[in-house]
């Protein structure tokens, strides 16, 4: 066999033994990008030999991770992303901020008076802000959903709708250049959608594995974002091709994870 088939094979047998696995392990076993595990995983998947899950894959027919699962892992890059988030607010404004792990890093990394009010649909994130004095922080209400870690629903859309704000951050399942930005739920992608028609300017904060990930419903084109927060070592064709589609959002690149 050539070895990207015995690459995808030993995949599949270690998510059969394991029941999941992880893109970075799997680049570190096989030395090499993440990238072309990623399109490993993609082919897989749609063979329907495993499902694609953030950060990896897993056994079809298990459950992917809650909120609180995925809140540890990964944390210096999350937080490389959440400082590149924080530069993108302005003193004054008011921001409504996505439930979401790297958007609750964003929110411990801000600055107490910086904003002058945080509106979000994760208590989470508001509980994250508790200690603020100075930035005034609202509770979207709504059905609370323990996988999303967030309240979701029509009331929570509509509570969205009555709101205008300087900058909306919204959280992604997956970013295509083509397609845009996607969710895995169709109720987090129309209340995403809300987000980003409240906001005078938007940014978008994601993670390497996100990136040409297809995520089943569309939020958004990427000419409804202003910015794109990306981590250092995002690939650089997908870079190009981002920046080459037309009315594209300006990139910004977060800090290199230290060794």
């Amino acid at each position: 066999m050539q070895l990207a088939e015995e690459r995808r094979q030993h995949i599949i047998d270690t998510v059969q033994q394991q029941g999941k696995v992880l893109a970075a392990e799997l680049a570190q076993r096989f030395n090499t990008s993440e990238d072309t595990i990623r399109r490993d995983l993609r082919e897989l998947d749609a063979a329907g030999l495993l499902r694609r899950v953030h950060g990896g894959a897993m056994r079809r027919g298990g459950a992917e991770p809650s909120f609180g699962q995925r809140q540890d892992s990964d944390a210096a890059r999350k937080q490389l992303l959440a400082q590149a988030l924080v530069a993108c607010v302005r003193p004054g404004d008011t921001v409504l901020v996505d439930a979401g792990t790297t958007n609750l890093a964003f929110a411990r990394a801000l600055p107490d008076g910086l904003a002058a009010a945080i509106v979000t649909n994760s208590p989470q994130i508001a509980l994250a802000l508790g200690e603020l004095r100075q930035t005034r922080v609202m509770l979207l209400g709504g059905q609370y959903s323990a996988y999303a870690g967030a309240v979701l629903g029509a009331h929570t859309v509509a509570e969205i709708g009555r709101l205008r704000v300087d900058l909306a951050v919204v959280g992604v399942c997956s970013l295509e250049a083509e397609r845009g930005l996607g969710a895995s739920d169709a109720e987090e992608a129309a209340l995403k959608a809300a987000m980003l028609a409240a906001g005078s300017r938007r940014v978008v904060a994601v993670l390497n594995e996100r990136l040409e990930a297809a995520g089943p419903f569309l939020i958004a084109p990427l000419q409804q974002v202003d910015q794109l927060v990306l981590e250092a070592d995002a690939a650089p064709a997908l870079l190009e091709r981002l920046r080459g589609t037309e009315g594209a959002p300006e990139i910004k690149l977060a800090g290199k994870v230290r060794p």
